[in-house]
């Protein structure tokens, strides 16, 4: 039953003052219906509790996220600085052979100095003994030519 109704009800003795009051009442009701989700204040406040209750919830999960990331950031960190580390003894490892590597092609460059000189001494005294040899030869070539000539001369003389 509408309040206009009881109203009216309430006041029908009076049969004027009972339909005025009805009518008043009935279009505050009208005015009123449009506003009929209007929330109290209990209304907002119990919004606002469980508003928030989720905002804890809510920030209670950032929290969660947040340390799962960091941890993750951290693990991820740890593997960089493995990998850092591991390449940092790779690249010693690497030069240690490279110095090896430098060494032994000294060593080698020395050791082929050594059998060029070998080689250009041995040559030299190859040259000096073709050129005696060949002194000799021309030497003994002139005397022999000397004494063809001699005889040639003394003979057709």
């Amino acid at each position: 039953m509408k309040l206009a109704s009881k109203v009216y009800e309430a006041f029908k003795d009076d049969e004027e003052k009972a339909r005025v009051l009805s009518e008043v009442i009935e279009e505050l009701e009208a005015r009123l219906a449009p506003l009929g989700d209007v929330a109290t204040r209990g209304d907002l406040e119990v919004t606002k509790l469980t508003l928030q209750r989720e905002i804890e919830v809510v920030r209670g999960e950032v929290e969660q996220v947040r340390l799962s990331l960091q941890k993750e950031i951290e693990q991820v960190r740890g593997e960089v600085q493995e990998v850092r580390l591991s390449l940092q003894k790779e690249i010693e490892q690497v030069r240690g052979e490279v110095e090896q590597v430098r060494l032994s092609l000294q060593k080698e460059i020395e050791q082929v100095r050594g059998e060029v000189q070998e080689v250009r001494l041995s040559l030299q005294k190859e040259i000096e003994r073709v050129k005696g040899s060949v002194v000799k030869w021309v030497a003994g070539l002139l005397v022999v030519q000397t004494g063809v000539i001699v005889s040639i001369i003394t003979l057709l003389r």
